[in-house]
């Protein structure tokens, strides 16, 4: 799902040019600046409302609903065609009626709608594992320097793989024999920002696995983000991009997979049949990624380029807009890193289905579960006692419900472990309810700040 430079362009380009034609047949439609705006649930609506300045943003789940077990009477389609844009999540399976919806939309209504995925540029975790490639012996974090991800461009602009964790997308990379391949390197810190290469830092590569006399890689380039990698013969190596400061190696990629000099299929058709493979529509892939304050910035960001791109003559408020949101992110992000950091415990028990497995990836705990990530998957009773077990081992006192799922699977859990002294509610943030936005934390900011942080806090024992 990550796009290329050339790609966000082209899109950009794309949507302007269908904006054009559709003011052309009928005033006020895609494009005007007072139009509306369709969201797919609650968290989509929250953070197209920040973005979106005066246009309306309407909400297709009912208040109080589960943003993903909500499926509408009728279609949709009238109501989504009937705004400039539809906000949604492109994983299937995570809201039935939008999968129903989309071939529809794409082939009939193109015209109309403006469809904006807010997943895009995602990584998403799958259900069973989370299906990438993985080094066991890979660790992020042993290196000094914070990396959130690693893009590879070619000369023309186009993204060859990135590198989020402990993965990569797009691999494997191809390298032909005696020519030459420049390589650009675009490392990103956790904010997104470039980090700048240079004078602090310094770009290396590192044949991790295969025959070293493969490849040759070249460095010491007239710019600082620049690799030129050489193929000698064909065959196959694992390399390592990795950033030197002092001599020191600061921070290393997980091994990319590379394909040397000739082989038998077409390296582009390979290489972008696998970004395809990761689109995210098989039903396996974990879309919550907003209980991740860091992820939900890309959402909003995404929401912002698309808003500006269908109506460019207000960038500038798009912009401010974003900016301010983002800013409340952030704040929220240093408030569980500062709140959460020192505390007793680095597992909490959830009896429902894990709505926060990006939440407790950013914040280093472990979320253990008798129901599994699936929104659709039941307990089973060993599981429920495996659970206890776990409960009594770790000497957990709080075990969490999700308010959507209810608390009786939680009430059983607490009344079988001898170590819980209660059971606290949270939220998966995908939707609200009219008591919580009367007592002021209705909305996402609210609930992951005001129900859910309190909550990790105590169950955690770091208050």
């Amino acid at each position: 799902m990550t796009r290329g430079r050339r790609d966000v362009l082209a899109t950009a380009g794309g949507l302007l040019t269908a904006t054009a034609a559709g003011c052309l047949d009928e005033p006020n439609r895609v494009g005007e600046a007072d139009g509306s705006l369709y969201a797919s649930f609650f968290v989509l609506e929250e953070f197209a409302d920040a973005v979106a300045d005066e246009r309306r943003v309407e909400n297709a789940v009912p208040e109080g609903e589960h943003g993903h077990g909500w499926n509408p009477s009728t279609s949709l389609v009238p109501e989504i065609v009937d705004a400039d844009a539809f906000v949604y999540l492109g994983a299937e399976g995570f809201q039935h009626w939008v999968d129903d919806a989309l071939p529809e939309l794409e082939s009939d209504y193109s015209d109309d709608v403006v469809l904006i995925d807010a997943l895009e540029g995602i990584d998403l975790l799958e259900y069973d594992g989370d299906g990438h490639d993985h080094d066991d012996g890979y660790d992020s974090d042993a290196y000094d320097l914070s990396v959130a991800s690693v893009h590879l461009f070619d000369r023309d602009g186009d993204e060859l793989a990135d590198a989020h964790g402990d993965h990569w997308h797009g691999h494997p990379l191809a390298i032909p024999r005696e020519a030459d391949r420049s390589i650009t390197v675009d490392v990103r810190d956790e904010r997104g920002e470039t980090i700048a290469l240079g004078e602090a830092y310094q770009l290396a590569v590192r044949v991790v696995d295969g025959d070293a006399d493969l490849i040759d890689a070249d460095t010491d380039t007239a710019d600082a983000d620049r690799i030129d990698l050489v193929g000698r013969d064909d065959g196959f190596v694992e390399l390592a991009v990795q950033l030197v400061s002092d001599d020191d190696v600061v921070y290393e990629t997980p091994p990319l997979k590379t394909e040397v000099g000739n082989h038998s299929h077409d390296h582009d058709d390979h290489d972008h049949s696998q970004r395809d493979d990761h689109g995210h529509s098989h039903g396996e892939y974990d879309a919550k990624f907003f209980s991740d304050p860091v992820l939900a910035r890309r959402g909003v960001e995404t929401i912002r380029d698309e808003l500006i791109a269908l109506d460019p003559d207000n960038e500038a408020v798009y912009e401010e807009n974003a900016a301010a949101y983002i800013q409340e992110l952030e704040s929220l992000h240093r408030s569980y890193e500062e709140r959460l950091a020192d505390r007793d415990h680095d597992a909490v028990v959830l009896a429902g289905h894990d709505s926060f497995r990006y939440l407790s990836n950013r914040y280093g705990f472990e979320i253990h579960t008798p129901v599994g990530l699936s929104p659709d998957s039941e307990p089973a009773s060993d599981a429920i006692a495996d659970t206890v077990d776990f409960v009594e081992e770790r000497g957990i006192e709080y075990v969490l419900w999700d308010y959507f799922d209810g608390d009786r699977l939680a009430t059983t859990i607490a009344d079988a472990a001898e170590t819980v002294e209660g059971t606290l509610m949270v939220s998966p943030a995908e939707s609200t309810t009219e008591a919580w936005l009367e007592d002021g934390y209705g909305d996402y900011l609210g609930q992951m700040a005001e129900i859910n942080l309190p909550v990790f806090e105590k169950a955690l024992g770091a208050e």
